[in-house]
């Protein structure tokens, strides 16, 4: 049961930290935590995962372990048969089958299985929604184009110094 194999996604550009089988797990989680639907686009289709494998590249080595850890537990198949009463690992089953594993680990009474998906909660729906692939979607035009932030002019304005004071003599001695 165990040695089901997980089924694979190949990652659009160079993989970072995770490997081929946790960033399919994660694509596969991504995937139902966003789902494509009234006009929004899939979480794959957003590249979630990339996304996620890139940020993770930014992390202590140890905190991207434990991630890739709770990867694993979703995706084995012993511990959602003994928790879950599910046959199959995670990426091999039905989107309703992935679902009702999210929500278990959403509401399970094990600190552990709830800490993995408020992990992955967080991550994906913060890879998703700060897309700007997405703006069209919500009807939001997109931040405002402040330009580069070297305007002609200055910020704030200046005093000028007095005449005759210490301070015009150093502007003068400052090139």
């Amino acid at each position: 049961m165990s040695m089901i194999p997980t089924k694979l996604r190949a990652a659009r550009s160079p993989l970072k930290v995770f490997d081929e089988t946790t960033f399919s797990i994660l694509a596969a989680v991504a995937d139902r935590i966003s789902p494509a639907g009234n006009g929004f686009p899939s979480a794959w289709e957003v590249q979630v995962p990339e996304k996620i494998d890139s940020l993770f590249s930014k992390v202590h080595p140890g905190d991207t372990k434990d991630y890739a850890n709770g990867l694993m537990l979703i995706e084995n198949s012993i511990a959602g048969l003994l928790f879950d009463g599910r046959f199959g690992n995670f990426t091999s089953s039905s989107p309703e089958v992935q679902d009702q594993t999210i929500e278990s680990f959403r509401t399970s009474k094990l600190q552990l299985r709830r800490t993995i998906f408020k992990a992955l909660y967080g991550t994906c729906t913060a890879a998703y929604w700060s897309s700007p692939v997405l703006n069209a979607s919500m009807g939001y035009p997109g931040p405002p184009d402040y330009g580069n932030g070297r305007g002609q002019t200055p910020s704030r304005p200046t005093l000028s110094p007095e005449p005759g004071s210490n301070q015009e003599e150093m502007n003068r001695r400052d090139p």
